[in-house]
């Protein structure tokens, strides 16, 4: 089964003076995000490392529903966003989606990476 995992990460993220305060913004943030679009996760959103947040959607979906979510809540804040889109060889959806692994995720990550790199909100990698 195929699925997209959405890792977001921060940018300039260290230069914030507000940094605690966002921290706290985006734990509020995912917990509404788990309510509002739990038709399509397949894993819930969590912070994975820092300012770093990761979920995992069943494919496909309307992915950028959520993405405005996230914009429209942390207007103030900028952040990358990279797309992986393939399966998951854990299955075990009781675990945390940090827990899970698979070619959805390589390719999040992968994608993340460039994002950071070529200074894009998104890149998606199939």
């Amino acid at each position: 089964m195929v699925y997209m995992t959405m890792i977001c990460d921060l940018k300039s993220s260290r230069q914030l003076k507000n940094r605690q305060s966002v921290q706290y913004q985006i734990i509020e943030m995912l917990k509404r995000a788990n309510r509002n679009f739990s038709e399509d996760l397949a894993a819930p959103f969590i912070i994975t490392v820092g300012d770093e947040w990761q979920g995992l959607l069943k494919y496909p979906c309307n992915y950028q529903r959520i993405l405005d979510f996230f914009q429209e809540t942390m207007a103030q804040i900028q952040f990358y966003c990279g797309i992986g889109i393939g399966t998951v060889t854990i299955h075990d959806f009781e675990l945390t989606v940090n827990q899970l692994d698979g070619p959805s995720f390589y390719h999040a990550r992968k994608a993340v990476n460039l994002a950071k790199e070529g200074n894009h909100s998104l890149v998606i990698i199939k």
